[in-house]
Order: C-alpha cells, then structure tokens, then sequence
C-alpha cells in the first residue's frame, strides 16, 4: 500500500470530531481567537467580495505527558522502541527509526523534553508551545497563513498538514487550495524535532494533536471571518540580532527589516490578528531540563495580542542571523524571562512603525522547485531512516510508477531512503496591488546575501511595495547559501559541524546547487525577470571592473585574506612560533611576488598584504 502522509488517512475522523475538540477541547488543548475562546458560529460576517475578510485562531500543541515519556512505537518490521518528544538545535540523534536495542545508542547524543511546557512563576502562566492560524479572503479566492513553535517540518508533515487544512475548509464550505497554505516554522530550537534529525515526536503526537490543531484552527478561523482592513508597517533595526557567519566580507551583516501586516475589523477596529515578520535565530533556550518553548516568539506574541487577536511570526532570512537584545526591566531574569522580554521589545518596536492602509486585492502563484540532495552528512544518514516519517526524497516520476511507486515507497518509509532530489513549493502573495505587500517563501534558512536577491526581484516586479520574507515555509530544506558564500571547510576553526574547520550551515542543508537551482526555478518565472537581468552580482559586476568590491575576483582575494588571517590565529593560539605564524598572515607582503608571477590581473594581486 502506498504510504500516505501521516495522519492523512485519520482526517476524516478528526473532522467528524471537530465540533467535539471545539466545544469541549479541554484545559491542554485550548482553542483561541480574536479576543478570546471562540464560539463556533458565533461572530462571524458573510464576506462580500470586494472587501477582505478575515479569521484567526491559536491552538495548544504542547505535548502530554504522555508524548513526553514516550510511546512504544513500531520499527523496520522486526523491534519497537520508545518514542519520546525530543526538540531540535541542539545536540544530533539522526538513529529514530532504528529499533531498541539500537535506537538507544542515540539517546547519548541530545536530551528529549522532560517536561509539557514552562511554568513561569513571574507571569502566572504556562507558557505553551502553539499552532496559530490566518485565513484571509478576497473575491473568492483564499489563503491562510499558519505557524508552528518548532524548529522546522518535514514535506511529509506539510503534506499531512496542509491536507488536513484543506479537508477541514471544505467541510465548512470554504475550500483552501493546498498550494495556498503557507506552512511555516518559527525556528525555535526548544520547538518538536519535525525533521526527524534529533530523534523526532511520537507518531501519535504529529497525527493527533498538530494536525488536529490545523482542523480545529482552520474551522474556528472559517467560522470567526469578519470583514476587514488591512495595514502594514514596515522598518529597520539590528537591535535584536546579530551576525553569525564567518564575516569575510566586513559589509556582510544579517537582515535588519521587520514588518507587521495588521488585520482589524473593519467596523470598530478590533484586532482580528498581527503578522510579524522578522530574522533572529531562536536559540536561547536550552535548559536543563529541556522543555518545549517558543523562545522570544513567546514574549513576541504575548505583546502583539495584548490588544486581543491572533499574532503570527514567519522568521527571516536567518542563516546568518542570531539573537540580541531586549533587556529586562527587573534583576536576575532566568532564560525565559529573558527572551520574553527580547520578544516583548522586538513586537513594541513592530508596533511603533508608521502604518499604511492596503487597498483589498490579493493575488497568488506558487512554482516548484526540484533541488538535488549532494550533502555528504544527508546521503550517510539517509539509509539508516534518519529521515523517515518527515521527508520523503523519492522522486515524483518514482512514485508514480505503478506497483513499483508503492514498493519503493514503502521501503523508503519503514527501512531508509536513498536521497536523490527534493521537490519544494515557492510561493508568492501579492496583497493590495501595485506599491501593496509582496510576500515570497523561502523552503529553508538562507543568508540576508540570498535575501536580498529574492528582495531586488520584488522592488522590480512592484515598486515601492513592502517585502515579507517568509523562511521555513513551504518547506524546511536546511540551509540555503549562496554559491559565492558556500564552502564545507571554515577556515576560523570554530566548532563548525561536529569538528572544528568545517562549516555547519553548509552540513546541514542540501547542497551547494540549492541557491542557484532556486533563483531559476523558483524566483525568477515567480516574478517574471529574465534570467540575464539577475545574474548573481559576483559576475556582474566583473563587467563595468574587475576592482569592483562586489566582483568575484575581490571575492577570492577576501577569502584568502580571512584564511591567511584564521589561520595565523589559529596558529598563534596553538602555541606556535611567532616567526612562522606572522608568515601566514593577511599583511604579508605578497602583493609584489603576485605581480610578478604575470598570472592573476593586478586588481586581484592589490587586494592582497603590502606589508605596510
């Protein structure tokens, strides 16, 4: 039997139970929506067709106690082992699809949860982990916005997940089209472990509590939609995060642009829900004991809705990104406390921006991307079922072969996978026509370098419009660098994956062929350019001059420059000679001997060490 994704074939019973879970859910699994509980039915308008309209809903995914001690699962047809509710970012345990005894050579390797949720003594209140949910209609046509307190998700899990959604929208007589759910993940790395890469969440967590919190939201928003207006706000700071790559190039930093889109009823204003968009890694919290949180989105959200309404927040372009900022304003705040406040800052500065109203209008195009999977780590991993029940790497043209589609499916599933290529939705949504909103995913964690491409290509679709992007949504696929800023060997000697010298980002994402095989595509047919107009910068500017500081021979000589530098460091710091580590560094005198040679042009040779 060909697999489904898990939890597809129980939908129809979580639907037939939906109106139960809506009515009497219970204190772990409360559903939310603008201003408070939501009465099915109940304050909800008929949308007219040139107006938007709008719902919002958050539901409790916080796991049981249950989840969190673990439930004895079925493994490769021979064994069982316990699944426990493990968290992402920390640590690696790549074994949960192997059967005990074998599985527990893994539990060494990173701590699961040991608690449902973080009880805050200063607040009085648990602070769960939620799925929150925005259905947003114009003229017919609709989209929804969803997000998860976890680290990322799995193509198996968004397909379970957005076919939940669409089943339930149905039900209620308001249809979502699958290619217009954008699925994304905050980030958290206290968040459920939804890649499978740090041992994974019960089964029966995935398929009986986040993707009945799909229905359960999707069905309050359906049935709470009010007429609405729409604004945006928009600005800059780096207050609130940092850079975290090897800085190479000096100008490198990470994306400063924050934006909050603002739905309000249109009679009264009452905050119907807050879109916040911005790029920091959720990094923070990593206690002991481990415990599901959702990092300063928490405290993030918590400011957004004080008003009452649903927040949201999609994280950026956050490869090279980490957190900062927001200060306490009392002594000794414990980790938590301290990210509630970053959150509380970050969203009381959303708030302050100058806002702009947005014409009703809204448009949708989604493209997909097939990527190749060349990741050493990835293909080593793979075959011991590193991946299974959260991504499927078969090729479509496989699975669709009839009979074998389902024998390799299933092996692929229950035994280990042979990675080949990934396939990848890339959405765009456009909202409020000409100088509105312009939205685009991104399948992944990329660099503000990568952003900013996807950023030019707006601004040249839509003048003046606001761009929102939208990473870890549609997919998570790791990390996306730009070929220019790929490399597997760090230089600096930091922890780098696993061992010093080797560059983490690039270990976990799917290749080097990510970034360019996206640009054509995914963006470029999405916002029509042509592929000339958009050739990476590193060439194009070799055209006007090969001085240029943008063009690839600077490039090559920056990074020489940073390994001569790392390298006379690391040289220095292990104790060796003075004499001998000076020689490697970046003021060497090479520029003469690099003229001389006759084999490189003299904008390169410049750019390196004159001794001065």
């Amino acid at each position: 039997m060909r697999y489904l994704p898990p939890g597809v074939e129980r939908r129809r019973v979580l639907l037939a139970f939906a109106s139960l879970w809506l009515c009497a859910c219970g204190e772990s699994r409360p559903v939310e929506g603008t201003g408070g509980p939501v009465d099915p039915g109940a304050g909800g308008e008929t949308c007219i067709a040139d107006d938007w309209c709008a719902g919002a809903a958050r539901v409790v995914v916080s796991p049981s106690q249950q989840h969190v001690d673990g439930i004895e699962e079925a493994r490769l047809y021979v064994g069982s082992k316990l699944q426990q509710f493990n968290l992402g970012g920390f640590g690696i345990n790549p074994l949960q699809n192997l059967p005990s005894p074998f599985a527990e050579l893994g539990a060494g390797l990173t701590q699961p949860a040991q608690q449902t949720a973080h009880e805050s003594l200063r607040y009085g209140e648990v602070e769960h982990t939620h799925l929150r949910l925005l259905l947003l209609e114009h003229a017919g046509q609709r989209v929804v916005f969803v997000t998860l307190d976890a680290i990322g998700a799995g193509n198996l899990i968004q397909d379970g997940l957005r076919a939940a959604i669409v089943e339930a929208s149905c039900a209620r007589d308001a249809c979502v089209e699958s290619d217009h759910i954008l699925f994304g993940q905050t980030h958290t790395h206290a968040g459920a472990d939804l890649q499978g890469l740090w041992g994974g969440v019960p089964q029966d967590w995935i398929d009986n509590t986040l993707y009945a919190a799909a229905v359960q939201a999707v069905t309050a928003a359906i049935d709470g939609r009010r007429r609405a207006r729409l604004s945006i706000a928009s600005g800059e700071t780096s207050d609130f995060n940092n850079y975290r790559r090897p800085r190479v190039n000096p100008a490198d930093d990470a994306d400063p642009r924050l934006a909050l889109l603002r739905l309000e009823h249109a009679r009264g204003g009452a905050p119907i829900a807050q879109l916040l968009q911005y790029a920091a890694h959720p990094t923070s919290i990593n206690e002991d004991p481990r415990i599901p949180h959702a990092d300063y989105i928490l405290g993030a959200m918590r400011r957004l809705e004080r008003r009452g309404g649903v927040g949201l927040y999609f994280n950026g372009p956050i490869a090279d990104a980490s957190p900062s900022g927001g200060q306490c304003g009392f002594d000794e705040p414990d980790a938590y406390e301290r990210v509630r406040c970053r959150g509380d800052a970050l969203a009381d500065f959303a708030l302050r921006q100058p806002a702009r109203e947005l014409s009703p209008g809204m448009e949708l195009r989604s493209v997909t991307a097939t990527l190749p999977v060349t990741n050493p780590f990835f293909v080593a991993v793979a075959p011991v079922g590193a991946f299974n029940r959260y991504y499927d790497f078969t090729p479509t043209l496989v699975t669709d072969i009839p009979v074998l589609g389902d024998i390799v499916g299933e092996v692929q599933t229950e035994i280990g996978q042979a990675p080949t290529v990934a396939q990848t939705l890339v959405t765009r949504v456009t909202l409020g026509g000409a100088g509105g909103v312009e939205i685009a995913t991104i399948p992944g964690e990329t660099t503000n370098t990568f952003g900013e491409f996807i950023r030019g290509l707006a601004a040249a679709a839509n003048p003046d419009a606001t761009v929102m992007l939208f990473g870890l949504t549609q997919n998570s696929f790791g990390y996306i660098l730009p070929e220019e800023e790929f490399s597997y060997v760090d230089a600096s000697g930091d922890t780098g994956f696993l061992i010093p010298f080797t560059g983490y980002e690039e270990f976990v994402s799917l290749g080097p062929l990510t970034a360019p095989l996206l640009r054509l595509q995914a963006y470029l047919p999405l916002f029509d350019a042509e592929p000339l107009d958009y050739v990476p910068v590193y060439l194009r500017s070799c055209v006007d001059s090969t001085a240029s500081d943008d063009c690839l021979i600077a490039e090559l000589a920056r990074d020489l420059e940073y390994v001569q530098d790392a390298l006379s460091d690391n040289c220095l710091a292990a104790g060796g000679p003075e004499a001998f580590c000076t020689l490697l560094d970046p003021q060497t005198p090479l520029a003469e001997l690099c003229l001389s040679a006759g084999l490189l042009p003299a904008e390169f040779c410049g750019l390196l060490g004159d001794g001065a």
